[in-house]
Protein backbone atom coordinates (compact mmCIF):
# COMPACT_ATOMS: atom_id res chain seq x y z
CA UNK A 1 0.00 0.00 0.00
CA UNK A 2 2.66 2.52 1.03
CA UNK A 3 4.58 1.50 -2.33
CA UNK A 4 1.64 2.03 -4.60
CA UNK A 5 0.74 5.34 -2.57
CA UNK A 6 4.33 6.60 -3.28
CA UNK A 7 4.48 5.75 -6.49
CA UNK A 8 1.57 8.02 -7.00
CA UNK A 9 2.81 10.73 -5.29
CA UNK A 10 6.14 10.29 -7.23
CA UNK A 11 4.32 10.20 -10.86
CA UNK A 12 2.71 13.86 -9.83
CA UNK A 13 5.98 15.19 -8.76
CA UNK A 14 7.31 14.24 -11.91
CA UNK A 15 5.59 16.74 -14.09
CA UNK A 16 5.11 19.24 -11.20
CA UNK A 17 8.55 19.43 -9.85
CA UNK A 18 10.91 16.63 -11.19
CA UNK A 19 14.23 17.78 -9.17
CA UNK A 20 11.54 16.98 -6.21
CA UNK A 21 10.85 14.07 -7.96
CA UNK A 22 14.42 13.00 -8.30
CA UNK A 23 14.88 13.46 -4.21
CA UNK A 24 11.98 11.26 -4.13
CA UNK A 25 13.09 8.87 -5.62
CA UNK A 26 16.63 8.78 -3.44
CA UNK A 27 14.67 8.90 0.10
CA UNK A 28 12.24 5.96 -1.40
CA UNK A 29 15.24 4.17 -2.11
CA UNK A 30 16.61 4.74 1.04
CA UNK A 31 13.77 3.55 2.93
CA UNK A 32 13.86 0.13 1.41
CA UNK A 33 17.83 -0.40 1.39
CA UNK A 34 17.27 0.42 5.63
CA UNK A 35 14.71 -1.80 5.85
CA UNK A 36 16.84 -4.89 4.09
CA UNK A 37 19.60 -4.07 6.15
CA UNK A 38 17.26 -4.70 9.63
CA UNK A 39 14.56 -6.92 8.44
CA UNK A 40 16.17 -10.23 9.92
CA UNK A 41 17.86 -8.71 12.84
CA UNK A 42 15.73 -9.25 16.23
CA UNK A 43 16.87 -6.45 17.56
CA UNK A 44 18.26 -2.82 16.70
CA UNK A 45 18.73 0.43 18.33
CA UNK A 46 16.32 3.42 18.48
CA UNK A 47 18.40 5.78 16.91
CA UNK A 48 18.21 3.41 13.94
CA UNK A 49 14.71 2.48 13.97
CA UNK A 50 14.38 6.82 14.47
CA UNK A 51 16.43 7.26 11.64
CA UNK A 52 14.13 4.88 9.63
CA UNK A 53 10.79 6.37 10.39
CA UNK A 54 12.01 10.37 9.54
CA UNK A 55 13.00 8.97 6.34
CA UNK A 56 9.06 6.83 6.01
CA UNK A 57 7.90 10.39 7.50
CA UNK A 58 9.44 12.99 5.03
CA UNK A 59 7.56 10.00 2.19
CA UNK A 60 4.27 10.25 3.93
CA UNK A 61 4.63 13.90 3.73
CA UNK A 62 5.15 14.78 0.31
CA UNK A 63 1.83 12.98 -0.05
CA UNK A 64 -0.18 14.30 3.17
CA UNK A 65 2.00 17.87 3.43
CA UNK A 66 1.33 19.79 6.03
CA UNK A 67 -1.65 17.64 7.67
CA UNK A 68 0.81 15.46 9.49
CA UNK A 69 2.88 16.59 12.45
CA UNK A 70 6.09 14.06 14.17
CA UNK A 71 7.46 15.28 16.92
CA UNK A 72 10.15 12.99 19.01
CA UNK A 73 11.33 13.45 21.99
CA UNK A 74 14.11 10.68 23.43
CA UNK A 75 17.10 10.96 26.46
CA UNK A 76 20.61 10.03 25.08
CA UNK A 77 20.04 6.66 26.94
CA UNK A 78 17.18 5.58 25.20
CA UNK A 79 18.79 6.01 22.14
CA UNK A 80 21.34 2.95 22.80
CA UNK A 81 17.98 0.69 24.08
CA UNK A 82 16.88 -1.50 21.39
CA UNK A 83 13.23 -2.37 20.15
CA UNK A 84 12.04 -5.02 17.09
CA UNK A 85 13.12 -3.63 13.75
CA UNK A 86 10.21 -1.61 12.36
CA UNK A 87 8.32 -1.19 15.32
CA UNK A 88 8.15 2.82 15.29
CA UNK A 89 7.54 2.33 11.38
CA UNK A 90 4.57 0.61 12.21
CA UNK A 91 2.93 2.28 15.06
CA UNK A 92 3.45 5.52 12.69
CA UNK A 93 1.95 4.15 9.93
CA UNK A 94 -1.24 3.19 12.08
CA UNK A 95 -1.40 6.39 13.24
CA UNK A 96 -1.53 7.82 9.40
CA UNK A 97 -3.84 4.89 7.92
CA UNK A 98 -6.48 4.82 10.53
CA UNK A 99 -6.54 8.55 11.54
CA UNK A 100 -8.07 11.68 9.47
CA UNK A 101 -5.43 14.02 8.47
CA UNK A 102 -7.10 17.79 7.50
CA UNK A 103 -5.30 21.37 6.65
CA UNK A 104 -7.90 22.47 10.08
CA UNK A 105 -6.57 19.27 12.20
CA UNK A 106 -3.23 17.81 11.58
CA UNK A 107 -2.56 15.01 12.45
CA UNK A 108 0.34 15.00 15.62
CA UNK A 109 2.08 12.15 15.90
CA UNK A 110 4.32 12.40 18.95
CA UNK A 111 7.03 9.66 19.88
CA UNK A 112 8.29 9.64 23.04
CA UNK A 113 11.34 7.04 24.21
CA UNK A 114 13.01 7.54 27.89
CA UNK A 115 15.14 4.93 29.50
CA UNK A 116 12.76 2.21 29.69
CA UNK A 117 9.65 2.92 27.34
CA UNK A 118 8.63 4.14 24.37
CA UNK A 119 5.14 5.37 23.32
CA UNK A 120 3.73 6.63 20.33
CA UNK A 121 0.44 8.87 20.29
CA UNK A 122 -2.02 10.22 18.02
CA UNK A 123 -5.54 12.03 18.32
CA UNK A 124 -8.13 9.24 18.50
CA UNK A 125 -9.91 10.87 14.82
CA UNK A 126 -10.94 7.77 13.02
CA UNK A 127 -11.51 8.51 9.14
CA UNK A 128 -14.77 8.91 7.96
CA UNK A 129 -14.36 5.18 5.93
CA UNK A 130 -12.40 2.76 7.53
CA UNK A 131 -9.21 1.27 6.21
CA UNK A 132 -9.01 -2.26 5.54
CA UNK A 133 -7.11 -3.65 8.51
CA UNK A 134 -5.23 -7.44 9.11
CA UNK A 135 -4.27 -6.53 12.05
CA UNK A 136 -1.17 -8.11 10.90
CA UNK A 137 0.79 -5.00 12.26
CA UNK A 138 -0.19 -4.44 16.19
CA UNK A 139 -0.04 -8.28 16.26
CA UNK A 140 3.20 -8.29 14.97
CA UNK A 141 4.35 -6.12 17.58
CA UNK A 142 2.75 -7.49 20.45
CA UNK A 143 4.14 -11.17 19.99
CA UNK A 144 7.71 -9.69 19.03
CA UNK A 145 7.79 -8.16 22.62
CA UNK A 146 6.47 -11.28 24.17
CA UNK A 147 8.91 -13.41 22.41
CA UNK A 148 11.86 -10.98 24.10
CA UNK A 149 10.28 -9.75 27.47
CA UNK A 150 8.05 -10.33 29.84
CA UNK A 151 7.57 -6.42 30.20
CA UNK A 152 3.71 -5.64 29.33
CA UNK A 153 2.50 -4.01 25.47
CA UNK A 154 -0.06 -1.35 25.90
CA UNK A 155 -1.62 -0.50 22.29
CA UNK A 156 -4.93 1.35 22.74
CA UNK A 157 -7.30 4.28 23.57
CA UNK A 158 -6.89 6.59 26.64
CA UNK A 159 -8.68 9.47 26.82
CA UNK A 160 -8.82 10.78 23.72
CA UNK A 161 -5.85 9.49 22.03
CA UNK A 162 -4.34 6.21 20.60
CA UNK A 163 -1.45 5.50 22.90
CA UNK A 164 1.15 2.65 21.96
CA UNK A 165 3.70 1.65 24.66
CA UNK A 166 6.04 -0.67 24.28
CA UNK A 167 9.32 -2.11 26.18
CA UNK A 168 12.99 -0.57 25.43
CA UNK A 169 15.60 -3.44 25.44
CA UNK A 170 18.75 -2.56 27.30
CA UNK A 171 21.53 -3.05 24.91
CA UNK A 172 23.42 -6.35 24.53
CA UNK A 173 26.25 -4.99 26.18
CA UNK A 174 24.40 -4.02 29.14
CA UNK A 175 22.19 -6.94 30.23
CA UNK A 176 23.92 -10.49 30.30
CA UNK A 177 20.68 -12.67 30.17
CA UNK A 178 20.34 -11.72 26.52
Amino acid sequence: HFLFNSFNTLMGLIEEAPDKAVKHVEQLSDFFREILQVRDKELIPLREELRLVDTYFFLEQRRFGERIVLRTHSTRAALDAEVPPLTVQLLVENALKHNRATDDEPLVITIEANSDTLSVTNPFRPRDTAARSTGFGIDSIRQRFAAISSKTVFIGRENDNFVARVPLIPPAHEDPDR
